[in-house]
């Protein structure tokens, strides 16, 4: 049983708790969020058993909840409903959140309120919000982030400024109270395993980012040999983040708080990279300057079912 799930309007940011028990306006009855089907492609030769399957595709998800308005007043359950009336909107996206886990669905009709005057009064009031989660996957609330290629923070010593020099040469002073700077060092390996725990493929969000000038970054599937590279020399404080996210791709520059699209400097060659379930190996490259280059990639693990016992 789910006992509690919050709603957020990712149009207007309104939110909506909705729990079995501690929500005071708004109590939630039960969810439905149903299950995914599958479509499965296939192809048959004459005489032969069974089907050859090319391929499997997921379809839609229907969510549907429902749950009670509690009121003392005929005014205070007019503006709880107003409330509800503005939230629910079917050209809005709404994102459901259930313990750690999140996934956005678009109402398929305005909010339904109960017909029966038992269950629709200034006291109380049944509704029902329905939809269709496009994409029918749960995502983790909070994305996955590995470094490729970072610096580390590794090591210190004292920095002694307004010294004398007989300070200077007095060890006994180097490490009392003075102020430090902090210094790391580069992560040696250019090769880096990207988990996805989750249960299908998903895109990523990579991220280059310059630190010095350098030239044509790209990060390579050590298996595949598939890549992904941009053709373009980057100037330091330079970042390109690029979404392999199937409907949501792009490549993005940004050079001094100013947003460009850089999706003429991917190279023709390359592919949209997606992360496997398990283990990732990836490899980062730069035709020149590499080791002034940062790379991260963020993702969301997911799931097709997130219910759990209690």
């Amino acid at each position: 049983m789910v006992e509690n799930i919050s709603l957020k309007n990712k149009n207007t940011l309104a939110l909506l708790e909705l729990d079995v028990v501690t929500t005071p306006y708004y109590i939630l009855d039960k969810v439905d969020w149903g299950q995914i089907e599958s479509t499965h492609h296939s192809y048959k030769y004459v005489n032969q058993i069974g089907v050859y399957v090319t391929g499997t595709t997921l379809e839609t998800r229907d969510i549907v909840i429902t749950g009670w308005i509690v009121a003392r007043s005929d005014n205070q359950m007019s503006e709880r409903k107003k409330m509800l009336n503005r939230f629910v909107n079917p050209q809005q996206l709404i994102e459901l959140k259930y313990k750690e886990y999140a996934v956005d669905f678009l109402p398929d009709k305005s909010i339904k309120y109960s017909a029966t005057v038992k269950e629709n009064n200034n006291v109380i009031c049944k509704f029902e919000i329905s939809g269709l989660a496009p994409d029918p996957l749960f995502r983790e609330s909070t994305q996955s982030k590995t470094a490729a290629a970072t610096t580390r923070g590794m090591f210190h010593f004292p920095l002694i400024i307004g010294c004398g020099n007989e300070d200077l040469g007095n060890a006994d002073n180097l490490d009392n109270g003075y102020p430090t700077i902090m210094f790391g060092l580069r992560q040696p390996s250019l090769i880096v395993d990207v988990y996805n725990k989750g249960a299908v493929a998903v895109g990523m969000t990579l991220v280059f980012k310059a630190m010095g000038t350098m030239s044509n970054p790209s990060l390579i599937n050590v298996r595949t040999q598939e890549y992904f590279k941009i053709n373009k020399t980057l100037v330091a404080g330079e970042t390109v983040t690029i979404n392999t996210t199937i409907g949501e791709k792009k490549v993005i520059g940004e050079l001094n708080g100013v947003q460009y699209n850089y999706f003429k400097y991917r190279d023709l060659n390359s592919s949209w990279l997606q992360l496997e379930v398990g283990d990732n190996l990836f490899r980062y490259d730069a035709d020149t300057g590499l080791d002034v280059l940062e790379c991260y990639v963020y993702f969301y693990n997911k799931y097709l079912e997130v219910q759990e016992c209690y």
